[in-house]
């Protein structure tokens, strides 16, 4: 039980959570007349006695950051045989509560995602990791503002370890391979967790299944591709990003943020784009049974023919399939260890059941690209020669100030402009196709929208949504760009 009023400051009114590191409690601060939350701190496994210093490594870890997606810590307290985390009480539920009534919307779940990288992100500029991000660590008030709480095992560069030799913190099915090996967590195993929470609110289920004892759900992340994505509508393609078994393949938090701020900026709550020329509502086009890898890209630019290819990190894809197969779908598709509880379980159904493939561990693919249709042609498809046709010879692309720009002009000329897309293509992309199958490919596209995140220098990451006879499909490639002039040209994927 707790005291009436701790630090003879803060009054106890009742308990508001409960979790493996410890109750949390709401109170009203006597002094400054606010409502507070007081967590008071549990034991770590092998502990007997709670760590002062455990505690203060959270406050210092969230004090600093001061940014709205991020609880605030006002004070920390010792007092007695209890010590206690005075902080920011944000009335609501955590997104373990909201996606146990039922998976959320893509667009809902970019939204709510968005705002916590935001916070993440400010902390890996402090140099300080979460280690422990998943949904029960995720508080979102009614009109959906999101904050990330408790950095109670977070690791700031410098701090010293505190936890016991060949004991592993945080919430298995949320850890990434590196993390379940028992590695080190960095940024990037937050951008894991982050995805693998996201992952959970569409699809109402983590990406692993859960084992019975947490070694078996750590040899499982290790050894298996996350299951394929169901329900993910837009956020398929950052997903595929943010879970990409290689740490240095993933987007960085900021990159992360970004991405889904702009998702959740064109997709209201219930997952549809309204009022955008080029926009495309979130149901998907039906997956073509046939098997193939998980993160193949379709190529930005001309009549796909065969499947693209992939390095290990993710990189570089291309899939060029027939004009008359019009779009076919990429498929989106240690020792001894101590770790905190299953209050984020959220293995269970969803709605409707997917024909996709699990992603191919290898990753591997030709990387070359046909100029030849594929023999699957419909009866309506026109027949193409082997030689390309003439092809047109429009204006100089426009100028652009990074390549990110670029690609976002390139796709915004289609596909109403595909003489002026055509010349945004470098000369030896051209040469990979015909223009009569690139403008016959894009003469059955309704609208195309796109979502991109800098990749490096002459690399951009997009997200790209097409829409056909009102159905939409979205996938993410690396597209690559070189300098020309004051603008860039598409050298592929």
């Amino acid at each position: 039980m707790p005291p009436e009023s701790i630090a003879g400051r803060y009054r106890v009114e009742r308990e508001v959570g409960r979790g493996g590191m410890g109750s949390v409690w709401l109170c009203h601060d006597e002094l400054l007349g606010r409502t507070v939350a007081a967590k008071q701190v549990g034991l770590m496994p092998g502990e007997t006695t709670p760590d002062l210093a455990r505690a203060m490594r959270e406050a210092r870890s969230s004090a600093p950051l001061n940014h709205r997606n991020v609880v605030s810590v006002y004070d920390a307290i010792e007092e007695g045989d209890h010590i206690w985390l005075v902080m920011e009480y944000v009335p609501g539920r955590t997104l373990a509560e909201i996606i146990a009534s039922g998976p959320l919307e893509p667009g809902r779940a970019a939204g709510i995602g968005a705002q916590v990288a935001d916070g993440l992100a400010a902390a890996h500029a402090r140099g300080t990791v979460h280690r422990d991000v998943k949904p029960g660590n995720i508080l979102v008030t009614d009109d959906d503002v999101a904050k990330i709480s408790d950095f109670g095992i977070s690791r700031t560069t410098g701090d010293a370890a505190l936890t016991q030799s060949g004991l592993v913190s945080g919430t298995p099915a949320y850890f990434s391979p590196q993390v379940a090996r028992g590695l080190e967590p960095t940024p990037a195993d937050d951008v894991w967790a982050l995805g693998a929470t996201l992952y959970a609110a569409v699809e109402g289920r983590p990406p692993f299944p859960e084992k019975s004892n947490n070694l078996a759900t750590l040899s499982t992340i290790i050894s298996d591709e996350p299951r394929p994505a169901r329900d993910a509508g837009v956020l398929d393609g950052p997903l595929q990003r943010m879970l990409d078994r290689d740490p240095d393949a993933r987007w960085s938090m900021t990159e992360v943020a970004r991405a889904l701020h702009r998702i959740h900026r064109d997709h209201d709550d219930r997952g549809t784009r309204e009022s955008v020329p080029v926009a495309a509502a979130t149901t998907r086009l039906p997956v073509d049974p046939t098997p193939t890898p998980q993160e193949a890209y379709a190529a930005p630019v001309a009549a796909p023919v065969a499947s693209g290819s992939d390095d290990s990190r993710g990189g570089r894809r291309g899939l060029f399939a027939a004009l008359a197969a019009l779009l076919l779908v990429a498929v989106l598709g240690g020792g001894y260890l101590l770790l905190s509880g299953g209050d984020d379980s959220t293995d269970g159904t969803t709605a409707g059941a997917s024909t996709s493939p699990g992603k191919d561990p290898s990753r591997k693919a030709s990387k070359k690209p046909s100029p030849s249709p594929s023999e699957e042609s419909s009866s309506s498809a026109p027949t193409e020669e082997a030689t390309p046709t003439p092809s047109p010879t429009p204006e100089q692309p426009p100028a652009a100030s990074s390549p990110a720009d670029f690609v976002e002009g390139y796709y915004a000329v289609l596909p109403a402009d595909t003489e002026s897309g055509w010349a945004m293509l470098s000369p030896s992309y051209q040469s990979q196709t015909s223009y009569g199958s690139y403008s016959g490919f894009w003469s059955t596209i309704d609208a195309v929208s796109v979502e991109t995140a800098p990749a490096g220098a002459d690399a951009v990451d997009a997200t790209i949504t097409y829409t056909k006879d009102g159905k939409p499909q979205t996938e993410t490639r690396r597209i690559t760009v070189e300098r020309s002039g004051d603008s860039y040209l598409i050298t592929g994927d």
